[in-house]
């Protein structure tokens, strides 16, 4: 093969060309083509997905235009559970996609058993490395869905896993943007079958010849995977079953959960399960009694008044705990601060998340690095301990952590201080945190730590903006207001500031009411003066200065 170069819309020209393929490890092969290993010489480590287009002469250059279109979307999203798209080419007969390189392979490699080669991870799962990878399943589906993509073809073959075993999305060669409340599918009315997808993961509305694909089809094809990766050789918590089950109601699809709603029922049965899967029937039947001693390592004894209405769960998570379960400590922490269904007790609290953050447990590190920042909740304040331990979470990928490094990193007074909170804002973002994109944004914005650049901040912000966070609407209508990284635009300025304005942002609502007073981006009506009246007296309620200067000074006779 000659050397393709890529470059057909930026920033993927950085990659340079590929390289002739015969030069290549071969690493898959299936009906769709093959996929090909390359390290490129800039150190990463990348895959080239070589499809084979199946098309008439003339409809080829139609199919791979839609190929192109449909990669450029996916070369857009960001999100550590979706794989990275870098570039694109063609040439007559093929489409080449060159993309992040996972090397933990596809999970159908682990549900198959296969004996794997060249493969970092063993090809045996634990109990808990499932349930982290269902979780990262749907996190990426849900980040998907927040962007109104649609995947069309959930399956272990398109969920590919890094070396520390995180899931990552990849295939969206069917996925299609949502452009109305489904998104239609090819069918085929003379054969009678959906012609994309893949059998046994294709929800029944969609058998049942009503060709449109949803969210809840991907959320069904979920639910599947969700069994065949738990359930085929053991009996998971009846709590798993019944999200699972949920995901799996064939009779009305609209009863099915959101992939917002799994994640957080998941989550309740990811801490409070021991993910030992050798031992987690036995203890799903547990029952441990209030008096039952502790284990000799954790210091606590576990006679304490039970609320009664809580006293099941408590004494079921005091046994977990006492027997080393990071999880269930953890949640004994959340109990003890907070006072639920026990004394609130801050000593007892901070014991049981440093045994947790001892084993390695990010969410203990995470909530107890937080804790001891501040100084709340009658903990006395410990900077040093609180950044080491949200460093060692945001390390597992905790974006939370991630962000309040970055927050503590942007108070300092040294340039390196900016620096690292770059770093930390970035990897925060990277993982889908709205608050860390608007920071960036605002990074990229004032040159505060980095170089300006207009266009990153516009990219950052509209990932903000798809999670509905006002500051990111405030700064977008700032960059169309005096055209920065964006043609100069009145009237998105203002759509973008309306925005902010209903989100409660008082510069959002001064901004808007000056634009409809002024005429700028709306039609110079009286009615659009009257609001921006109003926007003005909701921002100086709010203690707006300048609104309530402009209010003061100006008779609203003379406006109107």
């Amino acid at each position: 093969m000659s050397n393709i170069s890529i470059g057909q819309f930026q920033p993927w020209g950085r990659l340079g060309g590929i390289p002739p393929l015969t030069s290549l490890k071969l690493i898959g092969n299936g009906s769709f083509g093959q996929v090909y290993f390359w390290h490129h010489k800039d150190g990463r480590r990348m895959a080239v997905k070589r499809i084979r287009v199946a098309a008439k002469d003339n409809e080829k250059v139609g199919c791979i235009a839609d190929i192109k279109k449909e990669m450029k979307i996916v070369s857009q999203l960001a999100h550590k559970n979706i794989i990275k798209c870098y570039g694109v080419d063609h040439d007559a007969n093929d489409v080449f996609i060159v993309m992040e390189y996972a090397e933990g392979g596809s999970l159908q490699d682990y549900i198959d058993g296969e004996n794997l080669k060249d493969v970092v991870a063993a090809p045996r799962l634990s109990w808990e490395d499932k349930m982290k990878i269902v979780v990262d399943v749907a996190r990426g589906l849900a980040y998907l869905h927040k962007q109104g993509i649609i995947h069309r073809d959930i399956k272990g073959q398109n969920i590919l896993l890094s070396k520390s075993k995180e899931a990552k999305l990849c295939d969206f060669g069917i996925a299609k943007v949502k452009t109305s409340a489904a998104c239609v599918c090819s069918y085929d009315r003379r054969q009678r079958k959906i012609t994309k997808g893949t059998p046994g993961f294709i929800a029944p509305e969609l058998r049942k010849y009503e060709p449109e694909y949803s969210s809840m089809s991907d959320v069904y094809a979920l639910g599947v995977v969700m069994q065949k990766l738990l359930c085929e050789d053991e009996r998971p918590p009846q709590e798993y079953s019944e999200i699972m089950n949920s995901c799996l109601n064939e009779d009305d699809p609209t009863k099915r959960p959101t992939v917002e709603e799994i994640i957080k029922a998941l989550d309740v049965v990811y801490r409070v399960y021991d993910m030992d899967a050798a031992n987690y029937q036995a203890k799903t039947k547990q029952t441990v009694s209030v008096d039952e001693k502790p284990h000799p390592t954790c210091g606590l004894h576990s006679r304490v008044e039970v609320d009664v209405k809580c006293a099941d769960k408590v004494i079921q998570f005091m046994g977990y705990a006492h027997k080393g379960n990071a999880a269930a400590q953890t949640i004994l922490g959340y109990l003890h601060l907070y006072g639920i269904g026990v004394p609130s007790d801050s000593t007892r609290a901070v014991k049981w998340l440093e045994m947790a953050a001892n084993r390695g447990f990010a969410v203990a590190q995470f909530d107890l690095g937080r804790i001891l920042l501040a100084g709340e909740m009658g903990v006395p304040q410990d900077r040093s301990k609180a950044l080491g331990l949200l460093e060692a979470a945001a390390n597992q990928g905790n974006i939370d952590a991630c962000t309040i490094l970055g927050q503590v990193n942007l108070a300092g007074e040294s340039e390196e201080n900016d620096k690292e909170a770059v770093r930390w804002f970035l990897k925060a973002a990277e993982g889908g945190s709205a608050q860390a994109q608007a920071r960036i944004g605002r990074m990229y914005y004032s040159g505060w730590g980095i170089e300006q650049n207009y266009t990153e901040c516009h990219k950052f912000l509209m990932m903000a903006a798809s999670q509905e966070l006002p500051v990111a609407y405030l700064i977008l209508g700032y960059l169309y207001r005096f055209g920065r990284g964006v043609p100069q635009d009145d009237c998105k300025a203002t759509k973008w500031w309306l925005k902010a304005a209903e989100k409660g942002d008082m510069d959002g609502q001064y901004n808007v009411g000056f634009q409809y007073i002024m005429g700028q981006g709306v039609p110079k009506k009286s009615e659009y003066k009257l609001k921006g009246i109003e926007w003005m007296k909701k921002a100086k309620e709010q203690g707006h200065e300048m609104a309530q200067n402009l209010l003061e000074a100006t008779d609203q006779e003379l406006m109107l």
